[in-house]
């Protein structure tokens, strides 16, 4: 069995501020930490599961080059590098392995589960810890046909689209909440904070929530066999909502992007894979000038 883990960043143990987050933060390499302590406690569990035989992380948080790799156990690599060299954002190369159709080869190459690490709530979710969809700066809400949807669900259908179930989840108590909505109320989530605000929570110890991913990681892989992928059916319209008319101007040179909105814009394709990717297309170009986090 291979495993493939989708990490961020905001929804680690211990997170909790925008100064933990980029390079230049004064609190950014503590936060380094706090985010590989999580990714390590998962990667472990899952290795020490009889019958996985590899562990995949990507790292899926602002320039994507977070996770301490020397911490990383045998038996793990690492998917690192800025979202403008990936197509598939958060959960680059899960894919890998898989023929045009999405299936799986009779090798057995492609990854069998994915496992959200240190993920977050929807942009504009209450009670939640630093809730945003992709880039927050920018981005307002996307949704597929007609439900909103969070980074949790945008990935999980992606992985649906490859066969591919997601069985686990850690973030904050609401992100774990959102996370059962789009994957069932028995999903195996571990809450390692609780928000109190935006930017603040009650946060539990890495000594402490590093045992509980443990042990939800082994129960999640347990049961493995009762989880389904996520499946969203094509063709797939999705919209992404600006926090900016001019945002959507920008948007709309792309080709197949109509306006359907003040700050809104749309498209259709026939997969969910295929919508996913041009959203994320859609939206890096919409951003301009790249960010430093992108480069």
């Amino acid at each position: 069995m291979r495993v493939f883990i989708s990490a961020d960043m905001e929804g680690c143990t211990g997170i909790v501020h925008g100064d933990q987050l980029s390079p230049g933060g004064y609190d950014y390499n503590r936060g380094r930490e706090l985010m590989t302590g999580d990714v390590v406690a998962a990667a472990q569990a899952a290795l020490s599961f009889e019958g996985v035989t590899q562990v995949r992380i990507c790292d899926g948080h602002g320039t994507m080059r977070n996770v301490l790799l020397e911490r990383l156990p045998t038996g793990a690599d690492l998917v690192a590098g800025p979202a403008s060299s990936r197509t598939l954002c958060q959960v680059e190369t899960l894919d890998d392995g898989r023929g045009d159709d999405g299936r799986q080869g009779d090798d057995g190459a492609g990854f069998d589960v994915l496992m959200f690490v240190g993920h977050h709530a929807m942009a504009g979710t209450q009670n939640a810890i630093l809730p945003h969809t992709w880039v927050g700066s920018i981005v307002a809400e996307v949704s597929v046909n007609g439900r909103a949807f969070g980074e949790v669900g945008l990935n999980a259908a992606i992985a649906g689209d490859l066969g591919i179930p997601a069985i686990f989840m850690s973030g904050d108590v609401a992100a774990c909440a959102e996370a059962r909505t789009f994957l069932g109320d028995d999903l195996v989530t571990v809450a390692v904070k609780r928000a109190v605000g935006a930017k603040s929570a009650v946060c539990l110890p890495p000594r402490e929530t590093s045992e509980a991913i443990r042990l939800g990681v082994l129960t999640a892989l347990d049961e493995t066999a009762d989880r389904k992928p996520l499946r969203i059916e094509g063709p797939i319209d999705m919209a992404v909502s600006f926090h900016r008319s001019e945002m959507a101007d920008r948007a709309l040179k792309r080709p197949g992007v109509e306006r359907v909105g003040r700050a809104q814009v749309a498209f259709q394709r026939p997969t969910f894979l295929e919508a996913a990717r041009e959203a994320w297309a859609l939206i890096e170009w919409t951003a301009g000038e790249q960010p430093e986090w992108l480069r």
